[in-house]
């Protein structure tokens, strides 16, 4: 075995996003931007009535937005922008669709570069959508739906961190890897 691959290792764990080579903007800014937009962008959408359509549209320009300004290769951002749109627009029909939520956390672990393992942080989206319809019965109560399905995901991405710091996904992520040939 090579003394580097058998060396203990020193460094501090990374983003695997932050090692890439940006073509605009740092980092930071970009997912902080990016996040924000997300969160607006999903707000409104979920907000919509059928009184309130302009929050919609807003909604539906925001979020794919937020996919592109977020720091990634260019194909997992493309990847995950219309089709995490259409789920957020299926989120609309109630408790019923809460499992959609487990599409957005989906995208958000591809783009932020997580090895496959971390998703298993994908169990409490998905767990939530099971028990909350058994709870939220009606479409008033909505923002019930709305509030535990993100506290799922926002608790499944920082678990998904946790798990790729253990893991340490910047070996396992494939565009960052370097040949050793």
């Amino acid at each position: 075995m090579p003394a580097a691959e058998s060396a203990p290792r020193t460094a501090v764990w990374r983003e695997p996003a932050s090692l890439l080579p940006l073509r605009w903007g740092s980092y930071r800014p970009r997912v902080v931007a990016g996040l924000a937009m997300l969160f607006v962008g999903t707000g409104c959408i979920l907000i919509t009535t059928a009184y309130s359509l302009p929050f919609l549209l807003l909604g539906s320009l925001l979020q794919p937005a937020a996919w592109a300004v977020l720091p990634s290769t260019i194909g997992r951002r493309v990847a995950v922008a219309v089709p995490v749109l259409g789920f957020t627009w299926l989120m609309l029909g109630g408790s019923g669709f809460a499992w959609c939520y487990a599409v957005t956390l989906t995208a958000w672990l591809l783009v932020r570069m997580r090895p496959l393992v971390s998703f298993a942080a994908l169990l409490l989206p998905i767990a939530s959508s099971i028990v909350i319809p058994l709870f939220v019965t009606t479409y008033e109560q909505g923002w019930i739906t709305v509030l535990v399905s993100t506290a799922a995901v926002v608790a499944g991405a920082w678990a998904a961190r946790g798990i790729a710091v253990g893991w340490d996904s910047w070996q396992s992520v494939r565009t960052l890897r370097k040949s050793t040939d």
